[in-house]
């Protein structure tokens, strides 16, 4: 009798992509199911990157599968034994093959991977030690960095075990980092009551966190009235918070909300290297990138994103950018940082 699967449609898988997982699994060459590269999934199950890496986390949920941890020598490609937990990376390592040094990066040197585990499809020690095949699939590929599986909503609300211990961090080589907030919320608070704002301020939260998810993002936490969100990609970043306004725009007209009393959100964008750490139980980032970010949000006025110029540094996003609103130049200083900074201003339409 097969492995029972029902368990990750209870998790909200859909039951016909459930069931693809378990025919290729039960079908699959056993030499595939150690150390799973989640893109061979996904190309033999014809679905997208993301949506592999949804379905093998909630297979982690499920005890199907084991997640694993493998860092790749940026120097002659050695590779570590694979570590079961995140808390055994370390923020400098040597390569056990080459000796060099190198600094730790969940965006490249840091790979993820995943294994079945033994109750759902035993696993013979020649499949294990097939190592060449398994390069010949990465190669074709290629590997998915760690920072893609941090960066996926599903992983923190069905993975809670796999943080950093106190003190330590990993480095990340770019992410794109977005603050919004709403504008006026303490006179909104004053003139509805708590009770009546507090359910329009979760509204708008579930409408930021629908849309940050949508584009491929995750919302790490609330602050106050606003929301942190993080990106392997900044224009994926800035078309969802263009989304999200629009949804903002459709709540304050179901709400009847009309003028001074409208929710209206400012936001700052940045991206750059930053780091990660855990704190109050979750990971969260770290960094000047962050700081600036926070900072940007601060020089919104409302219905607007505030940019730093690395935003729109890489070839064709100035270009994308504008068609999402006015896109204006603007000079400012931003607190606890020396010299004015050029940044954009976007009035999104």
């Amino acid at each position: 009798m097969g492995a029972d699967w029902s368990d990750l449609v209870a998790l909200n898988e859909p039951p016909e992509l459930v069931k693809k997982l378990a025919v290729f699994v039960a079908q699959a060459e056993e030499w595939v199911l150690y150390e799973l590269n989640p893109r061979y999934l996904a190309e033999q199950l014809a679905i997208g990157e993301r949506e592999a890496l949804r379905l093998l986390v909630t297979a982690v949920a499920a005890h199907k599968f084991d997640l694993g941890w493998r860092v790749i020598c940026p120097v002659c490609q050695g590779m570590s034994p694979a570590l079961n937990s995140l808390s055994q990376l370390h923020y400098q390592n040597e390569c056990v093959v080459c000796s060099n040094r190198f600094i730790t990066h969940l965006d490249d040197e840091v790979v993820v991977v995943f294994t079945v585990r033994p109750e759902i499809r035993p696993l013979s020690e020649a499949a294990r030690a097939n190592k060449v095949a398994r390069q010949a699939i990465d190669e074709r590929l290629g590997r998915v960095p760690a920072l893609a599986l941090l960066n996926l909503p599903r992983f923190h609300q069905l993975i809670h075990d796999q943080l950093l211990p106190e003190g330590q961090s990993l480095g990340v080589r770019q992410m794109a980092i977005f603050f919004s907030d709403l504008r006026q919320s303490t006179a909104f608070y004053h003139k509805f009551g708590d009770a009546v704002a507090y359910r329009w301020v979760c509204e708008h939260f579930a409408i930021l966190f629908e849309a940050v998810a949508a584009h491929g993002g995750t919302a790490v936490k609330t602050i106050g009235d606003g929301v942190m969100g993080t990106f392997t990609d900044e224009m994926a970043a800035l078309q969802s918070i263009v989304t999200g306004m629009k949804g903002i725009v459709a709540l304050n007209q179901q709400a009847g909300l009309k003028g001074s009393d409208r929710l209206t959100l400012k936001v700052g964008l940045h991206v750059g290297q930053c780091i990660v750490v855990t704190l109050n139980g979750r990971l969260d980032y770290f960094g000047e990138t962050v700081n600036i970010a926070a900072r940007l949000g601060g020089l919104a006025t409302g219905n607007d994103i505030i940019l730093s110029q690395a935003v729109l540094s890489r070839p064709g996003n100035r270009a994308q950018a504008e068609t999402l609103g006015e896109l204006m130049p603007i000079s400012a200083r931003l607190k606890g940082l020396p010299g004015h900074f050029d940044l954009y201003r976007l009035l999104v339409k």
